[in-house]
């Protein structure tokens, strides 16, 4: 039989692609690993459990519950923007009522940014013959101080965390 020209290179097709589709496979393969540890890095990140969780869940309490520091006008209450007024001991122990030192105690400071001011309460559950164990990162917080808002931060300390 006589092929010709045209048979002959129809026959050697696959030594000409193979090597391109073995280097797309391996090429592909690499980039499907990398995809995958990026999503499930990712999605571990996101499903982290904090250590201190307790705490984390009592700090909140600070600043949405309406028997702390929230501020409140004809019925409304603005969770996250404090009332100045409402930031005093009294309020915080009465807010966070533990009668027992095993539970974290806690020492809040309130910076005013415009007024460069600062006022720091804490639980009655603090030992000042102690350091702090936990600090967590200033947040920003509006503040109602002598009716005007005023831009503020909040440091929370922590002890006892257990």
């Amino acid at each position: 039989m006589n092929f010709g020209k045209k048979g002959s290179e129809s026959e050697m097709w696959t030594s000409d692609t193979v090597l391109m589709w073995i280097v797309f496979g391996v090429v592909l393969g690499f980039t499907a690993v990398v995809f995958v540890l990026i999503i499930s890095h990712s999605g571990a990140e996101k499903a982290k459990i904090y250590e201190n969780l307790e705490s984390l869940t009592l700090i909140q309490r600070f600043f949405t519950s309406p028997n702390c520091f929230i501020y409140e006008s004809e019925g409304i209450m603005l969770p996250r923007a404090i009332d100045f007024e409402k930031f005093t001991e009294q309020r915080l122990n009465s807010c966070y009522n533990i009668n027992q030192n095993n539970f974290p105690a806690f020492r809040l400071t309130l910076f005013l940014d415009t007024l460069i001011m600062s006022k720091t309460i804490k639980t009655s559950n603090w030992n000042d013959n102690r350091n702090f164990e936990e600090k967590t990162v200033p947040r920003n917080i509006a503040v109602f101080y002598q009716s005007k808002w005023q831009n503020g931060r909040v440091e929370i300390e922590i002890q006892n965390i257990r």
